[in-house]
């Protein structure tokens, strides 16, 4: 079996993204890579604010998915964020043929009345809006018989793609923000984020975000959405920069906060690896004055990772570094992970960015691109054809043939894969933050303890659990030695 038998896509991001724009590579029928839906990424972004209770306008089944998977068994109590409530007007027959508006406002009182909370946000579902229900005005008549603020997203899932129900989220509570009444010196919005918390997103990269800020003395008002309150959005004006979590979720924040209200917004990716943590520190001190009390602080740092930042360069120098992008963590990170491999003397490749998100994020794509990284992408037929990034025998195959096409390679992705090479788990939630300096150290500290245990036998039990009992892939006739 030669490459071209299991290989969709062989080439450059840049060339990738031509594809999609040219509408080459987008399948006509949607399969397993159904992407989050509207509705559910507004949900994330409401879902990161303290005391808000979300009323979905529809069924059960999309409140039964929210409130169980990602406030329940996802984070919250587990995550050290007290589980909040999410409420539903469980539409019936009737309501479809007649509507539901009656019953959203009377849903809203009662939500008022059992759980006092700060806010109340309104998030329509398909159902809601095929009817056409009104959302928004029943939230604006509403907010006159309850004690809290009420808000309405307009959030059915097929009124808009994964990117717009964040985006729209993020619009409606700029509605919040009030006038500043002074400004905060040296204080800062961190925006972008969307925990309630999710496990794509993990709060130790926040700690070390704020950890580096406190040194250079630089404020955080609130990260929105990550636990902020209503009190620290409504004084997200009085900041004098924003910065992004994720350059991905942040940008378009940033843009209409610094379009709507003035305030400017701090271009940076994730702060993997050395060089990209000093573009992301500087990206804020240089705007508030306070380029020198950064550079002071990065030198601080760096001098404490020297040996975790020797070792890497001496062990990653001339491999190939395969980072798949898989379901713990998306196309964004992958990319972060990457161009932190580059900077160590190794040659990165890009394992299975589907063109659905290359489509989906496509600004932040972009900018990747703008800064000058310009990555090798191998994209397989499972993951093209199945169109889902969770693993599976045939894309678990597809790996381990192409594993076997390179020499002196070295395989970022978890430990449910099993390539005849080291294989290094950033899914290892032991290893936390890898943002920032504490970051350098964690990845470190995974690459060595990769290397060393590099001779330690694989489960094949575990492997047969996972995949069944395919053919072992050490059995085929597969080309060698690239």
């Amino acid at each position: 079996m030669t490459e071209d038998d299991y290989i969709a896509f062989h080439g450059d991001l840049w060339q990738l993204l031509e594809k999609v724009e040219k509408g080459e590579m987008i399948p006509k029928t949607q399969a397993s890579h159904a992407p989050m839906c509207k509705f559910m990424t507004a949900f994330f972004v409401l879902n990161g604010i303290r005391h808000v209770v979300p009323i979905v306008h529809g069924p059960t089944g999309c409140t039964l998915w929210v409130s169980n998977v990602i406030k329940r068994r996802e984070c919250c109590e587990s995550r050290g964020v007290p589980l909040e409530p999410t409420a539903c007007t469980t539409l019936n027959e009737s309501n479809v043929i007649y509507g539901g508006e009656g019953r959203l406002l009377e849903a809203i009182k009662e939500a008022d009345k059992r759980y006092h909370p700060d806010l109340i946000v309104v998030l329509s579902c398909c159902v809601s809006g095929i009817i056409g229900d009104d959302v928004e005005t029943i939230a604006h008549e509403a907010e006159k018989s309850v004690s809290c603020r009420v808000l309405a997203v307009q959030s059915e899932g097929f009124g808009g793609d994964f990117r717009s129900g964040y985006e729209d989220a993020f619009r409606v509570l700029m509605d919040l923000m009030e006038p500043p009444k002074k400004k905060q010196e040296k204080t800062i919005n961190i925006i972008g984020a969307r925990m309630g918390p999710t496990i794509t997103e993990w709060d130790e990269d926040l700690d070390e975000i704020r950890r580096l800020l406190d040194e250079v003395g630089i404020k955080v008002n609130a990260t929105m959405c990550a636990g902020c309150t209503l009190d620290e959005i409504k004084r997200a004006r009085e900041v004098e920069l924003n910065a992004s979590w994720c350059y991905d979720w942040g940008q378009k924040l940033g843009d209409l906060m610094q379009e709507r209200f003035g305030i400017p917004y701090s271009r940076t990716g994730q702060p993997y690896g050395l060089k990209a943590t000093e573009e992301w520190l500087l990206g804020v001190a240089r705007p508030l004055g306070m380029e020198k009390e950064a550079l002071d602080v990065l030198r601080k740092e760096t001098e404490q990772v020297l040996p975790e930042l020797d070792y890497m360069r001496r062990t990653l120098r001339g491999k190939t570094v395969l980072v798949e992008v898989q379901d713990s963590f998306g196309p964004i990170r992958a990319l972060s992970i990457a161009r932190m491999a580059e900077e160590f003397d190794a040659h990165p490749i890009i394992l299975n960015v589907h063109p659905y998100t290359i489509k989906e994020r496509m600004p932040s794509i972009k900018y990747l691109l703008e800064t000058g990284f310009n990555p090798e992408v191998i994209l397989t037929n499972g993951v093209f054809r199945l169109g889902s990034y969770y693993e599976m025998s045939e894309t678990e195959e597809e790996l381990e043939m192409l594993v076997r096409n390179y020499d002196n390679i070295i395989y970022c992705g978890n430990s449910k894969r099993f390539p005849d090479c080291p294989v290094v788990n950033f899914s290892d939630f032991a290893r936390r933050p890898h943002y920032g300096f504490q970051g350098i150290k964690n990845i470190a500290t995974l690459i060595k303890e990769t290397i060393e245990n590099r001779s330690l036998p694989r489960s094949k039990l575990i492997r047969e659990v996972l995949y069944g009992g395919y053919k072992l892939i050490q059995e085929r006739e597969v080309p060698h030695g690239r």
